[in-house]
Formats: C-alpha cells, sequence, structure tokens
C-alpha cells in the first residue's frame, strides 16, 4: 500500500534549489535508507515527507490517518521539566492527559480527608476504577513496559527515569526523543541519525528493532554497517535528484558505480554518434552546393542530429569532489608505548582495572566499551592529558603523538582555519588556502571563526592537524562523527596508507573492521581485555561467551 508519493516535488531556500522536481514512494512495509553528501537536503526530505515542511513546487500524498513519527535533532523545550519516563510515556494527548487524572485520583485516594469521608472515598475508588479501565483500553500497562524496554535498548538504567529531561546533555535529549517515537509506534518512522550517541549494544538494539518494526521506516544514517543490517531500499540524494537502489548499502555500492559506467559509456556512445553524424553533414552540405538533390539529405541529416542533441544525455560525474587527505609521518621506534598496571579511575569510580598494554609500530588498534566505560578518559592518560595515578605509561622516544579528540575541544575556537593552519606549520596564506580546499572549505568559511563552523568542518580541521604535524601515533577519538559517508571513506583510505600506528575508539563497526587488527575491550566488570583480529571477530567471540 502506498503511504508517501512525491510527484515533481521541488524544494528552494531563499531562492537556492535543494530539490528538483522529485519523484518517490514509500510503500507499507519497506525499510529505507536516505543517503547523499552533509548538505544535499536529506534531513529537508525528511521533514516534507512528515509534513513539517511544504514544498515550494509538486505536490505530496499521504494515506488517510498516517500516523507518523519523525526523529530531529532536537527535542522540544517545554519538555525539558519533565522526567524522561513522563516524555517516553507520550504516546498521544488523550494517554497523556488520562495518565495525569489517573495520578491525580491516586493522590485523593492517599488524602487522609478523603479516606475519613466515606461518601468522598467510595466516589474516589469509582472514578479510579473507571479510570483504570480506560487505561488499560488506551493500552497503558503496555505502554509502560514498552517505555522501560526501550529506555533500556537505548541504554538508559532505572535510575534514570525520574531525571529531567533539561538536565541531560543533547546527545541524551535527542535518545529521550527517540525512545517516544518509538514507544508510539506509528505507520511511518522518519529517523534522522538515530545511532549519533548509541554504544555498540544500543546500536545492534537498535537494529534488531528496526528489522523487526510492524511499520515502515526511512532512515538517515552514516553509519554503514547499520543500512546493511536494517535496509532493503536505497534512496540517494544527489543533485537536487533521487535515484532508488533495491538493497541494503553494500549492495547500493556496486549497483550505483555500475549504472555510472553504464551512463557514462552511453553518454560516449552518442558524443561518438554525433561526431560522426556531424562529420557526414559536413560532407552533405559540400555536395549540396554542387547538387540540389543532396539538399534533402542534408536537412534530414540536421534533424536527425538536433533529435539527439534534444535527448542529449548528462556527462556523469565518476569521481566527486573528495577531501583529499594524505598522512606522512616521521619515522617511529619499534616500541610505541608500553602501559603497565594502568588503573582508569575518576575520582571514586573506577572504570579500568589494572591492566599491562604494549603496542608495536605498524598495529592498528580499536577500543571499544560502552558509554561512559572510560574509552576517551584512558585514551587522555595515554598522552598526559589527564594524571596517571596508578600505573605506569611510557611513549617511546621517537614518537609523535598525533590527537583527534570527540569534544573537539582542542581547536581554538577563537581563530580562523587560516590562521589555525598556518600556526601549526610555516606556510604563505595561498599554500593554506590550498590545503583547506583539499579539504573542502569554502573561501569565505576559512576566514570564519571556528566557534561558527560546522561539526563536519571542525572534524576536517583536526584532521588538518593530522596531517600537518607529520605525527606516527594517532589516537583518535570518534574521528567519524560528523563526516559523511564519502568523508568517512576517504579517510579510511588514508589511514589504511598510514605508514604508523593507529589507536582509535570508534562506535563505527564498519571503520574499525576496514581498520583494526586487534580490538580492546572495557567490559562490563572494568577488566581490559584484548581480542586479535577486527570488530566482527571480537563481536563473534563475545557471541560464544
Amino acid at each position: 500500500m502506498l503511504l508517501v508519493q512525491f510527484s515533481k516535488v521541488s524544494k528552494d531556500y531563499a531562492g537556492n534549489a535543494v530539490f528538483d522536481q522529485l519523484d518517490l514512494e514509500v510503500l507499507t512495509g519497506e525499510r529505507i535508507g536516505l543517503v547523499g553528501e552533509n548538505g544535499c537536503g536529506k534531513s529537508t526530505l525528511l521533514r516534507l515527507m512528515a509534513d513539517l515542511d511544504t514544498p515550494t513546487e509538486g505536490t505530496i500524498s499521504r494515506k488517510r490517518r498516517l500516523t507518523m513519527g519523525h526523529l530531529s535533532q532536537e527535542i522540544d523545550p517545554r519538555q525539558h521539566a519533565r522526567t524522561v519516563f513522563e516524555v517516553v510515556q507520550e504516546v498521544s494527548d488523550e494517554f497523556t492527559a488520562h495518565l495525569h487524572y489517573q495520578q491525580q485520583l491516586e493522590k485523593q485516594m492517599a488524602d487522609p480527608t478523603i479516606i475519613s469521608n466515606a461518601d468522598a472515598l467510595e466516589k474516589v475508588l469509582d472514578a479510579y476504577g473507571k479510570a483504570q479501565e480506560r487505561f488499560e483500553t488506551l493500552g497503558g500497562y503496555m505502554v509502560e513496559h514498552k517505555a522501560k524496554a526501550v529506555l533500556t535498548g537505548l541504554g538508559f538504567s532505572a535510575s534514570s527515569y525520574d531525571q529531567k529531561v533539561g538536565s541531560l546533555s543533547g546527545g541524551e535529549k535527542k535518545l529521550v526523543n527517540l525512545a517516544r517515537i518509538l514507544v508510539q509506534t506509528p505507520d511511518l518512522l522518519l529517523l534522522d541519525e538515530p545511532d549519533n550517541h548509541l554504544d555498540m549494544d544500543a546500536k545492534r538494539w537498535l537494529e534488531d528493532y528496526i528489522r523487526d518494526y510492524p511499520g515502515t521506516v526511512v532512515i538517515i544514517s552514516h553509519d554503514r554497517h547499520l543500512l546493511d543490517h536494517t535496509v532493503k531500499k536505497i534512496f540517494q540524494l544527489e543533485d537536487g535528484t533521487i535515484d532508488t537502489y533495491t538493497g541494503n548499502y553494500t549492495a547500493y555500492v556496486k549497483e550505483r558505480q555500475l549504472r555510472l559506467q553504464q551512463r557514462y559509456e552511453y553518454y560516449l556512445t552518442q558524443q561518438d554518434e554525433i561526431k560522426r553524424l556531424e562529420a557526414s553533414l559536413v560532407q552533405l552540405r559540400e555536395w549540396a552546393k554542387m547538387n540540389d538533390k543532396f539538399a534533402g539529405r542534408m536537412h534530414n541529416m540536421e534533424k536527425r542530429i538536433a533529435r539527439i542533441k534534444e535527448d542529449l544525455a548528462e556527462k556523469p560525474v565518476l569521481v566527486r569532489n573528495k577531501m583529499k587527505v594524505q598522512l606522512d609521518p616521521e619515522r617511529s621506534s619499534k616500541k610505541v608505548l608500553e602501559v603497565k598496571r594502568l588503573e582508569v579511575s575518576i575520582g571514586s569510580r573506577l572504570l579500568c582495572k589494572p591492566f599491562d598494554l604494549t603496542i608495536m609500530h605498524g598495529e592498528r588498534i580499536g577500543i571499544v566499551g560502552d558509554n561512559g566505560s572510560g574509552k576517551s578518559t584512558l585514551l587522555k592518560m595515554l598522552l598526559g592529558l589527564r594524571p596517571v595515578q596508578r600505573g605506569e605509561v611510557k611513549i617511546g622516544p621517537s614518537i609523535v603523538p598525533g590527537y583527534y579528540s570527540q569534544e573537539q575541544e582542542t581547536l581554538p575556537f577563537e581563530s580562523t582555519p587560516i590562521q589555525f593552519v598556518t600556526r601549526l606549520k610555516n606556510m604563505s596564506e595561498g599554500q593554506a588556502i590550498a590545503l583547506l580546499h583539499r579539504l573542502l572549505f569554502s573561501y569565505r568559511d576559512m576566514y570564519n571563526t571556528i566557534g561558527n563552523l560546522s561539526g563536519g568542518e571542525k572534524s576536517r580541521l583536526q584532521i588538518a592537524r593530522l596531517m600537518l604535524t607529520d605525527a606516527n601515533f594517532l589516537l583518535l577519538d570518534e574521528p567519524t562523527n560528523n563526516l559523511d559517508i564519502p568523508s568517512v571513506e576517504v579517510l579510511e583510505t588514508a589511514l589504511q596508507q598510514f605508514d604508523g600506528t593507529l589507536l582509535m575508539i570508534s562506535h563505527d563497526r564498519y571503520f574499525l573492521d576496514k581498520l583494526a587488527t586487534k580490538i580492546i575491550a572495557i567490559e562490563d566488570d572494568c577488566a581490559v581485555r584484548t581480542y586479535p583480529g577486527n570488530y566482527s571477530y571480537y563481536s563473534e567471540k563475545l557471541l560464544c561467551v
């Protein structure tokens, strides 16, 4: 059954076209991944589907009484004064109002003045009995059970249920919003990067939830592993148009390359045909000057060429403009890092029990663990950014560390990108502009203050620092956050070619599978254990336990 249909939909902002004449259909039960470069309009497309924005041209049709849940990047500020559990249970206005009414009756039943009055107590008990019946009709107790299951799956502890939403971090607020939408179980789930801020366990839970969801799902995500394990169709948004592919993300990548090659071959065939016909036309024109009987053939040839040019295929872009990353490390000693009986803690809270670790030149190690398990704290201890209270950390004498911070707090927010890179390495302004251009900075953003840049631009500046410092030991804390998939793939290639040592924290399983040859896991018992192999190997070992 057709749920949503776009017909010749265009969208402009301040005269700038985002889409042009889009046609698409979303059918019952589909699992669709929406992909495209940052800034191409994916979030706008989702808002149009959700009826939260209107097209500049064209029509959008929806099934009657279609219920939709749209996960945006922000939570309603009016929710800040309410608790996590109250917000997540909000499946409908009627349900919320009835829940409040039932809670008021419960307070009256505990009121001594009502308890001492038999008639008043009887009225309240009678009202409460009817309220319970209606609460069950609205699925009240199932909603409570489902809310707890969803919150647990997304990594919330029972102790967090009574926290005010306003006291949470930005990432936690978004997860509360996600939990609320999942509990509502709408016909159509529209999820804009729902996996941001999730640890590995929560990502696996979300994958299972999306696969088993009784309705339809359209999802924007930069997590290729999640797309591979949840979707069966890809909408690719590019250059203001949309193309549809059957299969998961990996199937899409292969099919897209095949289609590009076919389109390019068709384009070349057309160009060759036009050249051949135009050469014939030149000859016919010469003959027509000498003999009028060739004039008719000449005019027919002109019409034939004109018809082909009217239907002329555009030259496909085989190689998109991507950032260019080259990492040239200094030579390094064989032993990069040695850790002995290191304990990681914050205050009185133990994060990692004492452990030993030796890292040799050329190793590529991924660090995994739940949110809050101490991964970032460990990395900062190894770099000397946090004091070592127990244990010993030794970095090799010829080691030049390069640090990529998840929080990006190491960037000078008051400076411009031009100032930042010229402080890192002696270069002219022209050389700095050329470098930033290779990292996809516009000329205007090169002179903007770093604090005003997007998350993706700040991430690319941290990559610039890794390129300019000649580091031979890269310590990377969530380096793929804020990067679109094409940029992540460029970074992966550069790190694969990097002739140094890698120690990286990431929740991107696809990224770890490509790069890691060893996994260090901070486990539930605070023990630090090492697994040879990539993330898939580590995951299989966990399943066998």
